[in-house]
């Protein structure tokens, strides 16, 4: 049975092939995207309602030598940055809306830059900083990727 689906799989056309990896590659990016939306709508709400950060189980020391006296404004960020300009490039990736891939190659820059900031800013690391550095990482190339096969479809389809 299993050697019956791989067969069929192996005598789809090359643009059918294509589209299918086109699939996987729109629903890997809608599920990287919903991790960092749901994680930076829980952490930036957290934050915004528990200032001190104790609901995260984050350092209120973290702040000492920054420009925030609670975590109310970096919950802001998160939740705004990453959590709500998030849901926007999940709905524009869902309904395929054009040139989607350019804001998921933004989403994944943003990700990254908070990330980056917050390492600068805080002066201390942690694993999750790094998983989060990656995920934003990881959007912004398969954004790239989504794009670039995009290009050479249109460039197709004008021949």
């Amino acid at each position: 049975m299993q050697g019956q689906r791989k067969l069929s799989i192996l005598s789809l056309s090359t643009s059918q092939r294509k589209t299918l990896r086109m699939k996987a590659a729109r629903q890997l990016t809608i599920a990287m995207l919903l991790l960092a939306v749901i994680a930076a709508l829980y952490s930036g709400y957290s934050l915004i309602s528990d200032p001190t950060g104790s609901t995260l189980g984050i350092p209120f020391y973290w702040l000492n030598g920054t420009m925030f006296k609670d975590f109310t404004t970096p919950g802001w960020i998160i939740l705004l940055a990453i959590g709500v300009s998030g849901i926007i490039t999940l709905f524009m990736v869902i309904k395929r809306i054009r040139h989607f891939h350019f804001f998921v190659i933004v989403q994944g820059i943003i990700i990254c830059l908070l990330v980056i900031a917050q390492m600068i800013i805080i002066g201390e690391e942690n694993m999750l900083q790094y998983l989060f550095l990656m995920l934003g990482m990881a959007i912004a190339i398969v954004g790239g990727l989504l794009g670039q096969a995009d290009k050479q479809g249109e460039g197709k389809n004008k021949k």
